[in-house]
């Protein structure tokens, strides 16, 4: 696994910080013609420090999402939410 990057083990709880920036793929969806339906899509997202939405692009394939995010941002900080306590994420009190 490549802990320098965001990959398809990691996407869910990791992203790339940047003071005052952040860069993640999270999961989203699009209505699609049956209206009972959606269709899920994986979302590239720049937010700034509050987590307010500055950028955003939607991906039909997780991989695609991931080389997108990788190339734009892989050189900022990467942050674990499960094995890294300095972040500001769900292991951390910075977020509450």
């Amino acid at each position: 696994m490549d802990f320098m990057k965001i990959n398809t083990e990691n996407w869910s709880y990791s992203h790339y910080f940047s003071e005052p920036l952040r860069a993640f793929v999270s999961l989203g969806a699009t209505p699609i013609e049956d209206p009972d339906e959606v269709k899920l899509q994986y979302l590239v997202t720049l937010t700034d420090k509050d987590y307010t939405e500055l950028f955003q692009s939607a991906h039909d394939e997780l991989e695609i999402a991931l080389e997108i995010l990788n190339e734009k941002y892989g050189n900022w900080q990467l942050l674990d939410a499960i094995n890294n306590a300095q972040g500001d994420g769900c292991t951390s009190c910075a977020a509450h």
